[in-house]
């Protein structure tokens, strides 16, 4: 599980403001849905990258601060956690590319946020209809559903399994020019090695370019994509980008 071990003090790297900052013992990244877009729902752990906002006015990342190796006093604030409202502003005084790119990211799933919306809702609609249209069935009908549907998938090809499966819907998306602006500067500032010395997320690269609508960039992209630990958000992305669909998709890590 996620446990605190204690607190330390930093010092920003703007203008060298004091805070007070947790100082974590072990860290549980479950959470119980995530979408393709590495947004995560009732995550574990912090999932904002430590993106801040200092009392000068500037954006920052907690662990890019000074670790001053000292205790906090009881009244030694911690630094304000940046509103969604406030994205645009850590954009425009970022301290760095590190500091940009996670604001862009950060702004990146909350403009997603309205879709999420709209993708609950249309699954909750279409569970409940489904369960209306169950109850209308008799048992013995039901029964005789059953059968048929064994004899089938026994005799028939794989086709007709296929077609017995739920299919899965969700509602169109529909990027504003806001959204897509946002995208494609993070995309440029990812493959632009904005954040080194870490690697780039491959898997994040492919999903840009998927909700933008580029589809080939995408499949090339994928194929460029090595990393394990991702498979299936990996897997996710790539039956999207074969049904040309550009929609942030949740699932199960």
């Amino acid at each position: 599980m996620t446990r605190v071990s204690g607190h330390t003090l930093v010092a920003t790297p703007c203008c060298k403001s004091i805070y007070k900052m947790m100082v974590y013992g072990s860290m549980n990244y479950s959470a119980s849905g995530i979408w393709t877009d590495g947004e995560k729902e009732n995550s574990l752990s912090p999932t904002d990258g430590g993106l801040r906002m200092c009392q000068c006015g500037k954006a920052f990342l907690l662990y890019e601060a000074t670790d001053l190796k000292l205790s906090p006093s009881d009244d030694t604030p911690f630094p304000p956690y940046i509103s969604p409202g406030e994205f645009p502003k850590a954009i425009a005084t970022a301290i760095n590319k590190h500091v940009e790119v996670t604001a862009r990211r950060n702004y990146w799933r909350h403009l997603n946020d309205s879709f999420r919306v709209e993708y609950r809702e249309h699954q909750a609609k279409k569970i409940a209809m489904e369960q209306k249209l169950w109850r209308r069935v008799s048992y013995g009908s039901l029964l005789i559903f059953q059968r048929a549907v064994r004899i089938l998938r026994r005799s028939e090809p794989q086709w007709v399994a296929d077609k017995l499966k739920r299919q899965f819907t969700f509602p169109p998306y529909s990027p504003t020019t806001e959204q897509i602006d946002n995208m494609k500067q993070l995309l440029i500032l990812i493959q632009s090695g904005a954040e080194e010395p870490f690697e780039p997320d491959g898997t994040e690269i492919v999903e840009l370019y998927r909700e933008l609508g580029q589809f080939d960039q995408a499949k090339d992209a994928l194929g460029l994509c090595t990393e394990d630990y991702h498979a299936t958000r990996k897997k996710v992305i790539a039956e999207q980008i074969d049904q040309r669909s550009n929609a942030p998709i949740r699932y199960r890590g």
